[in-house]
């Protein structure tokens, strides 16, 4: 971890700014994910070549991280090409990953933890490990909502255990009006047939939730009867947890890579 003391003045005020600017690039992209569920490329174009220009100018005073600046970009884009193809993620979290490795490819002087110096990779890790704290949540949740209302929770629907297990940590039961409205960006996890069973699926790609989402205003609209509450995914945009992550990983490091250190410690003779 650099120490911000003996880091040059100079140097460490070009760190900020391009924190500074991406962290206001990746905070609008959340914004706008969360009302529009859609994120402009001129977002990423507006904010990525000055980005590129500040780092550019900090490894002019940093010529020893070019190799590692290098590395990180390189991992960067493999990986946001990897979960954009694979449908896991969308565009414009793909995009947030490359803006971070364009703005802060390595740590900063400020994170506490020791860790792996790829800024990126480093937000992309803490961002996992805040949805996974989403999905003990949403367990608390729906057992909570089960006490509360009295209500089954897969009562009439065709699911396996490892679906249900799923439905647990990744959504929520819902009334089907507030789905319907899109006032909440709530997205089915049920698929309903033409003979009004209805499967719990576990959908990973956006582009299959939308569908769903259609399929269900379809049904309505032809007056197909619909339940009362249905199991739901409330859609958050990826790039809220990259945003969060980002911070953490500026003034922490990589959460999970450090705590699988210190257990790798303990374990080591």
């Amino acid at each position: 971890m650099p120490n911000p003391l003996n880091t040059p003045f100079l140097s460490c005020s070009i760190w900020v700014l391009r924190f500074s600017l991406c962290l206001t690039a990746l905070s609008a992209a959340s914004l706008l994910d969360l009302r529009r569920r859609e994120v402009p490329d001129a977002l990423w174009l507006l904010s990525g070549p000055p980005l590129a220009v500040l780092t550019a100018l900090w490894l002019l005073r940093n010529p020893g991280c070019l190799t590692l600046v290098v590395f990180s970009l390189l991992t960067t884009l493999a990986l946001a090409a990897a979960i954009y193809f694979t449908g896991i993620m969308g565009g414009a979290d793909s995009k947030a990953l490359v803006l971070i490795a364009v703005a802060c490819p390595t740590d900063s002087p400020w994170d506490l933890l020791e860790s792996h110096p790829f800024t990126p990779l480093a937000s992309f890790s803490n961002a996992l490990v805040l949805t996974a704290l989403l999905s003990a949540s949403l367990l608390i949740y729906n057992l909570a909502w089960r006490m509360r209302t009295g209500l089954p929770l897969f009562e009439g629907i065709k699911a396996s255990r490892a679906a249900r297990a799923l439905a647990l940590l990744s959504g929520f039961k819902a009334k089907t009006s507030e789905v319907l409205s899109g006032r909440r960006h709530l997205f089915p996890l049920e698929v309903l047939a033409e003979d009004g069973s209805r499967e719990l699926s576990i959908a990973l790609g956006l582009d299959l939730l939308y569908d769903r989402l259609e399929a269900l205003r379809e049904a309505s609209r032809r007056g197909a009867g619909l339940p009362e509450y249905m199991w739901v995914s409330p859609g958050l945009p990826m790039v809220l947890f990259i945003t969060a992550g980002f911070v953490m990983a500026c003034f922490l490091g990589d959460l999970l890579f450090s705590a699988l250190s210190f257990l790798l410690g303990l374990l080591a003779p």
